[in-house]
C-alpha cells in the first residue's frame, strides 16, 4: 500500500508497528494527537508519515526542505550525532516525553512540526517496544 509516496506494509507484526505506520491501534482506535505538520493534520497517519517507512527520517510535506530525524534503534537509544540535536540518547521516560510533550532528553522543545500524541498505556508500551526493536 502507498501513503505519501511511501510503500507501507500490508500487515503488521505487532500493535506497535501498526501504530508507527498508521496511527491506529490494533483495536481500530486512532491515536489522538495535536499539532504536527499540515500533511499529518490533513491526511492522518502515524510516525512513518514524517519519519519514514524504514525509520531513517523523511522529508516533511509540504515543507520538503525539512527532514524529520531518524527513529531507528541506534538513533534513539545509542549515543549519536545524527540530526537529533545536541542531546543524549533517549530512554523510555524521555522518549515518552518527546512523544507526549514534544521535548528532547535535555528538556528542550522539539520542532513544532512534531505532533503531541496521546496513546493509552498499552499502546504506548507497544509503540516503545517496536521503536526499541
Amino acid at each position: 500500500m502507498m501513503m505519501g509516496g511511501q510503500t507501507l506494509p500490508l500487515s503488521y507484526n505487532s500493535n506497535g508497528e501498526r501504530i508507527y505506520f498508521m496511527g491506529i491501534s490494533a483495536s481500530g482506535d486512532a491515536i489522538g494527537f495535536s499539532g504536527g505538520n499540515m500533511h499529518l493534520r490533513m491526511m492522518g497517519g502515524g510516525c512513518a508519515t514524517c519519519h519514514g517507512a524504514n525509520r531513517s527520517g523523511g522529508r516533511m510535506m509540504p515543507e520538503f526542505w525539512k527532514v524529520a530525524p531518524p527513529l531507528t534503534r541506534d538513533a534513539l537509544f545509542e549515543e549519536h550525532g545524527d540530526g537529533h540535536g545536541d542531546h543524549g540518547s533517549y530512554d523510555e521516560a524521555t522518549l515518552r516525553r518527546a512523544v507526549v510533550r514534544g521535548t528532547d532528553p535535555a528538556g528542550q522543545p522539539l520542532d513544532e512540526a512534531m505532533p503531541r500524541w496521546s496513546a493509552s498505556e498499552r499502546d504506548w508500551r507497544d509503540l516503545f517496544d517496536y521503536l526499541k526493536s
